[in-house]
């Protein structure tokens, strides 16, 4: 129980500390979603970052930070390619409830674990397609478009290639990573709306939050 309070507090700490609140509620749904990732990875290797101070900071409050960088309005959809155990698009749907989410990941053993989390988290308006990016586009793009666009396990270079098509107007994409992104590094076709730099709690280092819209 005191191993339980110490990482609701230190998730409520450091959410906070990058400029996201957490309620009570949310804060035990990152706590079930933390112990369950946890014994998965036991039998699944879902993620090899394994220790639960890790895992709330690089894995949960590094996704939260986008809520910082991107003021997302009500009931935008939200499309999260590679997502693997659900990062970051089960944080973000924790922290803000009237997102409409859909997940991309191709391991049948994370999209397992990505419908029992969200079951035992009673996420609603969420959606899972089993494959790649590709195929994505190719059998599900007449769904709709997309709001923002993210993901922090596929190469950027992919989502430049890709994003426009998946952006309904004026929809922006969302990258993570551990330095500024340049105009030179977007090409003609991506302008840089904004960029939050900010430093991970405990001394787990820089990160940025860089939202780009298509030049178009």
């Amino acid at each position: 129980m005191e191993h339980t309070r110490s990482l609701s507090s230190l998730l409520l700490e450091s959410s906070a500390d990058i400029g996201v609140l957490l309620s009570a509620e949310q804060v035990q749904q990152f706590i079930v979603y933390l112990k369950q990732l946890q014994l998965w990875n036991k039998s699944f290797n879902l993620t090899n970052i394994t220790q639960d101070e890790e895992i709330i900071i690089k894995h949960f409050v590094d996704s939260l930070a986008a809520l910082k960088a991107e003021n997302m309005k009500i009931g935008a959809r939200l499309l999260d390619i590679g997502t693997g155990a659900g990062f970051p698009g089960i944080p973000l749907k924790i922290a803000k409830w009237d997102l409409h989410l859909t997940l991309i990941e191709p391991a049948k053993k994370k999209t397992s674990f990505l419908r029992f989390i969200i079951g035992r988290l009673k996420l609603e308006d969420i959606a899972i397609f089993d494959g790649t990016l590709e195929r994505f586009l190719s059998e599900r793009l007449s769904d709709g478009l997309f709001d923002y666009v993210t993901t922090r396990a596929l190469k950027h270079d992919m989502i430049l290639e890709y994003g426009r098509k998946l952006l309904r107007q004026g929809g922006k994409v969302i990258l993570y990573s551990s330095q500024p992104v340049t105009s030179f590094y977007l090409s003609q076709n991506w302008l840089l709306s904004s960029q939050y730099d900010f430093q991970l709690p405990k001394g787990y280092g820089q990160r940025v939050i860089s939202t780009i819209r298509p030049s178009f």
